[in-house]
């Protein structure tokens, strides 16, 4: 009678999977009815929950089993730009491995607003059995950048998230037209939050896991007229700036088998009840398609309120914009003719508000500029966010000023109201993963809980365990 030992799975990190005996040891007995070779027992028993099994029927053989639960040196994607890692290695002893695979998330608001945190990447985990020619390579993915004042870069990967255009400020009619009449020399010009990009496995090239990126959280942009108390004095109790409430900003969709939807939003006026502005998360990509773009929002009920006015007069111009998300890009197993497999994310679109009072050079001009919120790269880019835009006054405020100009003249007297401007982005769509069946066993695919976190990126990753016949390299010697 011959005893074979069936050791248990064991890893010290945090993604790394335990596998039932159950699910292994009927794949074990399924096996050894067709065939009893050495690779369907190790396929077998290799992480099973440790028993003793006594039965004549066993070969000797059997009891030379490869070794289990050695971890493999599978690098930390340490970067800070959202530059993915490539890992690449050649099976050799490596019968059987066992992995973990987590997708980069997206980038997070951080500013005066609750939540805004970006999707985390979908976590894939199996098991595939390795031929000693088999090659593998680890794709770990980088995290979607933050809320910022310049283009963010999103994360890269197997599939990037979405990305943002250049700055547009001096290139756009409408901007050219508020700066003839401002004295700002900068305008704000502000970006959403970028995707993650995807984590993938390849196996002599093709890829058999993918882990979708997480999508970037909403974003908000808001200027406004204030009250200057060295050219006004005192300021009034009946002054009223176009400030906003501090909401609860939308968090970015997260990776999975299909992609989550990124949040969408309300933002309202602290002083104003009534107006709202409305935006839209983008779509989760998933089974290879890209995710749709955001529908475009809007700004609800904008005469409920008396006070407020969004309508342009004589005194003023004012601009606002609904603009509608790209869709996340088709992803492709095989390259295609661009030379690479698709799945990014949808890139931002940009939405301006503005607010113009003819004859001011002061804060009674205001400009926003926002490039929405990206989606997660995956087999099926996320979709990226709408971005809803408003210009408007205090329409019951009237305060006196000091000087003004008037036809390059300075002047004394003149009245003037609050104006303000504010442009707001939904968040991104998660990017979608994929496995292929056919090679991983004991596959699952679900959340990570790699959310990402303000001010920074955070990464993908990927852990490997790993069984080896050391007998084999003895018998090569």
């Amino acid at each position: 009678m011959t005893v074979v030992i069936m050791p248990s799975f064991d890893s010290a990190s945090k993604l790394a999977p335990r596998f039932s005996y159950h699910s292994h040891i009927k794949h074990w007995k399924d096996t050894m009815k067709h065939s009893i070779s050495r690779r369907n027992v190790v396929k077998g028993a290799a992480w099973a929950t440790p028993m003793v099994v006594a039965s004549a029927s066993v070969p000797a053989f059997a009891s030379s089993l490869c070794t289990p639960g050695i971890t493999l040196d599978v690098p930390t994607n340490t970067t800070t730009n959202g530059d993915s890692v490539t890992h690449t290695f050649t099976a050799g002893n490596i019968e059987v491995m066992t992995f973990t695979l987590l997708g980069g998330a997206g980038g997070t608001y951080q500013g005066n607003a609750r939540d805004g945190h970006g999707g985390s990447g979908a976590l894939v985990t199996g098991t595939l059995d390795l031929n000693p020619t088999d090659e593998v390579t680890f794709i770990i993915a980088g995290g979607g950048g933050p809320y910022n004042n310049t283009p963010s870069t999103p994360g890269k990967g197997w599939a990037d998230g979405g990305s943002h255009s250049e700055a547009i400020m001096d290139e756009n009619e409408y901007t050219k037209r508020y700066k003839e009449h401002s004295s700002k020399s900068l305008i704000n010009e502000l970006y959403g939050p970028t995707g993650g990009g995807a984590s993938a496995i390849l196996l002599n090239g093709t890829p058999i896991a993918i882990a979708g990126g997480g999508g970037g959280a909403g974003a908000r942009q808001i200027s406004r007229t204030s009250w200057n108390k060295e050219f006004y004095g005192p300021q009034p109790e009946s002054f009223k700036g176009l400030k906003f409430n501090t909401g609860d900003m939308a968090n970015g969709g997260s990776g999975g088998r299909v992609g989550e939807r990124g949040g969408s939003y309300q933002e309202t006026y602290l002083f104003f009840p009534g107006p709202a502005l409305n935006m839209n998360g983008g779509l989760g990509g998933g089974n290879g398609q890209g995710g749709a773009g955001a529908p475009a929002g809007s700004l609800s009920d904008p005469k409920s309120n008396s006070a407020i006015s969004f309508e342009g007069s004589q005194e003023r111009y004012l601009f606002s914009q609904n603009v509608a998300g790209n869709a996340g890009a088709d992803a492709t197993l095989t390259k295609n003719s661009q030379g690479n497999n698709g799945g990014q994310g949808g890139a931002g679109v940009v939405g301006i508000g503005m607010a113009i009072t003819w004859y001011r050079t002061s804060d009674l001009n205001q400009c926003s500029i926002l490039h929405g919120s990206t989606g997660g790269g995956g087999y099926g880019g996320g979709g990226s966010a709408s971005v809803t835009t408003a210009a408007g006054y205090g329409a019951d405020q009237s305060y006196a000023s000091v000087t003004g100009w008037v036809d390059g003249n300075y002047i004394e007297g003149g009245y003037w109201s609050p104006v303000g401007s504010a442009a707001f982005s939904g968040a991104g769509g998660g990017g979608g993963s994929y496995v292929d069946t056919s090679r991983v066993y004991d596959s699952n695919i679900t959340t990570g809980s790699n959310i990402g976190k303000p001010g920074m990126r955070v990464n993908g990753a990927a852990t490997a365990v790993v069984c080896r016949n050391f007998t084999a390299d003895k018998k090569t010697k």
